[in-house]
């Protein structure tokens, strides 16, 4: 199973907006070794939700101790965004929130949001974790500053319209894992498109053929794109859950699945689409995203 986490971009601009219940307390490390841009106080993403910073704190390369973000949940969703003094590194960080690995922020640009599993009322200490404890290869020689700041937001009073429907291509290539080395051609077999929030279930029944592997697709656009779940099941019998791949340039390299059946037999696939959170799924019911769902035929 390879999924990606979630990660969603956005358009920022400036914004007013009203932010109540949350108690904030700073715990910042040395100012000095981040040299980018500071990230925004307010902000309005693409979808029209209202962004207020809770609290910032900054990191100097692999010194994760120095860094943490600690406050308490209000009524309203928590995301966090990270921001690098040296975008295009491939530096990530993990992510821990009350000591439980949750999420990877990528050094790159524009900076990442992501969301956060809190619940209102909540106390949240947010702590963070270099590639070395994440088992990637050491690389000493690079030190990256590092802002991090943790935001609530508002959904917008009425959801804006949907980003267009991500568009696969009829076919690529990919790893073969019927001969086990070299690549093979996939050929889409099946599709189906829908928008969020009105759109949350896709269902295909499908004829499988041995030797000829199933790859399923699944990507969402819009802010919140990479932060839908998606579960599937298999002729009724519950499978994985995980985040829809953002659309974008890496869309069929990140993500997805793969699957089989029995030969000649039907496979019904089953997937449903839903918000990260049930504390919070009225707030992102308010924000409109768009998905495709898309299944290859290993050739």
């Amino acid at each position: 199973m390879k999924r990606a986490a979630g990660a969603g971009l956005l358009a920022v601009a400036v914004a007013a907006g009203v932010v109540s219940g949350v108690t904030v307390a700073h715990d910042r490390a040395s100012m000095t070794s981040y040299s980018g841009p500071p990230l925004p106080a307010r902000f309005t993403a693409a979808d029209g939700a209202a962004y207020r910073q809770l609290a910032v704190t900054y990191l100097t390369g692999q010194d994760q101790s120095s860094a943490a973000l600690t406050f308490t949940a209000g009524s309203a969703p928590v995301d966090l965004m990270g921001s690098c003094d040296a975008p295009g590194n491939n530096i990530l960080m993990g992510v821990k929130v009350n000591g439980k690995f949750v999420s990877i922020i990528a050094c790159q640009d524009p900076p990442q949001l992501i969301g956060l599993p809190v619940r209102p009322g909540e106390k949240v200490r947010i702590t963070f974790v270099g590639e070395a404890r994440l088992g990637l290869p050491s690389r000493p020689g690079l030190r990256t500053g590092w802002q991090f700041a943790a935001y609530t937001w508002q959904p917008p009073v009425t959801a804006r319209s949907a980003p267009a429907e991500p568009r696969l291509p009829p076919s690529y290539s990919g790893p073969n894992t019927t001969a086990g080395h070299g690549n093979a051609v996939r050929k889409l077999i099946a599709s189906q498109s829908g928008t969020w929030p009105r759109d949350r279930i896709a269902r295909f029944t499908l004829i499988y053929h041995d030797g000829h592997s199933l790859d399923i697709s699944e990507v969402c656009a819009g802010p919140i794109g990479g932060r839908l779940q998606v579960s599937i099941q298999f002729d009724g019998s519950q499978g994985p859950t995980g985040s829809c791949t953002p659309a974008g340039p890496d869309q069929l390299t990140q993500g997805g699945s793969t699957t089989g059946g029995r030969n000649g037999k039907p496979l019904t696939l089953t997937f449903r689409i839903q918000a990260p959170s049930s504390y919070f799924a009225a707030d992102y019911a308010k924000r409109a995203a768009s998905w495709t769902i898309a299944i290859y035929e290993e050739q």
